[in-house]
């Protein structure tokens, strides 16, 4: 009997392990659909393996690169303008699924779905 138990629950570690080795992978490309009438269209970022950043939309801010570490997502870049600036937003990530992707800071969240 006791030998069964073991098993049993040796049977639940793996497929729990398992399972949380299956995360949706951040990689890709996340956009916050536009409003209906916007001039802009979706606005977003695409997430490259290499670290890099693909802009969408995002006016005056220009992503360079990316990073996850734990559960926070650092989107570095630079402001377009008179005098550009680097930046670098630190965001938790509040969920992945995937199809969206939730992060937000102090508060303020927004959402995006995968293109």
């Amino acid at each position: 009997m006791n030998k069964r138990l073991i098993i049993i629950a040796l049977c639940g570690m793996m497929g729990m392990l398992f399972a949380s080795c299956s995360r949706p992978s951040i990689v890709g490309t996340w956009v916050e659909p536009a409003v209906e009438g916007s001039l802009l269209g979706d606005v977003g970022f695409t997430l490259l393996e290499n670290g890099e950043v693909v802009s969408i939309n995002t006016g005056f801010r220009e992503y360079t690169s990316w990073e996850k570490v734990g559960d926070k997502l650092i989107l570095n870049g630079t402001t377009n303008g008179s005098a550009p600036t680097s930046f670098a937003d630190t965001n938790n990530i509040i969920s992945l699924t995937e199809n969206e992707l939730v992060i937000g800071q102090d508060g303020y969240s927004v959402t995006y779905q995968r293109r």
